[in-house]
């Protein structure tokens, strides 16, 4: 079994092989370039330690911090995908929530011929502001997928305590299946939230198990969705490993939910985002705070016991 959590740029991409063999893809987002958040950051940590970062007019290139000693390269989905597990289908692709950042490149499966069995997804009636051709080939692709009538793929919308074949049960009822639990949306608030218009706290909550290890991943989850997850779930919240809400942002940090969680491992992508970030907050409950940006693409690995071992890219 193993989880993987690409460094994919401003945005999210994780990757669980289940010992089933079953793929799991929690999000997309095959960014070529390094965002102007990272450019900044890393631009910031170089500027007074070396000379070789020379701005011009406050522009900055993903060149200019490679210069200067940034040698951390992104990581292509789907390059990944042929990889790694060549010739597979995503058999469970679930859409966290209806923002870019998590679905850019979502028509790269298609092209490269990897197929979706199962596409999760919330009710919403969300339209993103598009950018330019990219944002709308991807928008484009996500409507296609979530209208599928022909069962290819097959739409699937859970909620919390949902139950079945293979995401949390084996096709003769016992439990276990993929190890996934949906910890939210929740049905009951799902109609205030879709009212509110605040698109992260669509965001599907999700608890995976991998042997004796628990992993919750929070899509971009804020305050609303916390405190729901923290009176429904209480001290069943403990977990080993956290996918941090908001990529780390201060928007999507709960102190409850962490002293409740109370990971040994938090894993933020992107990294430290200067005004918004909470890498120091989260470091108050959680032993190892690690963010894509610095260490690259990280990766949970279980052997036949059922332990764990984290691992990074890059040991910064």
């Amino acid at each position: 079994m193993r989880i993987s959590f690409l460094n994919v740029g401003h945005g999210d991409c994780t990757i669980i092989e289940h010992a089933s063999g079953r793929l799991t893809l929690v999000d997309v987002n095959n960014c070529l370039e390094l965002d102007e958040e990272t450019l900044a950051e890393v631009s910031e940590y170089y500027r007074g330690r070396t000379s070789m970062l020379v701005e011009t007019h406050g522009v900055r290139t993903f060149g200019m911090v490679k210069e200067a000693g940034y040698d951390i390269e992104l990581t292509n989905p789907i390059e990944f995908l042929h990889k790694n597990y060549p010739g597979k289908d995503i058999f469970r692709y679930i859409q966290s929530h209806p923002h870019l950042d998590h679905m850019n490149g979502l028509e790269q499966l298609k092209a490269h011929n990897i197929d979706i069995v199962n596409f999760w997804d919330t009710e919403h009636d969300f339209t993103p502001e598009l950018a330019n051709d990219a944002d709308r080939a991807s928008w484009d692709e996500y409507k296609r997928l979530r209208r599928s009538v022909n069962g290819s793929p097959k739409v699937l919308r859970h909620s919390y305590g949902a139950s079945g074949t293979f995401w949390n049960q084996e096709p003769d009822g016992v439990n276990g299946g993929d190890g996934i639990d949906v910890l939210h949306p929740n049905p009951h608030t799902l109609k205030a939230i879709q009212d509110s218009g605040n698109v992260n706290n669509l965001s599907y909550v999700l608890r995976v198990i991998l042997g004796k290890v628990r992993i919750i991943l929070a899509g971009d989850a804020e305050k609303e969705v916390w405190d729901d997850l923290v009176s429904r779930y209480g001290t069943e919240l403990k977990c080993n490993v956290l996918k941090a809400s908001h990529h780390g942002r201060d928007s999507g940090f709960h102190e409850k939910a962490m002293e409740l969680m109370n990971p040994k491992f938090t894993i933020v992508s992107v990294g430290k985002k200067p005004e918004t970030d909470a890498s120091d907050k989260y470091r108050k409950y959680s032993e190892n705070v690690w963010s894509t940006r610095w260490k690259g693409n990280v990766e949970i690995t279980n052997d036949v016991s059922g332990y764990a071992t984290i691992t990074s890219q890059y040991d910064r």
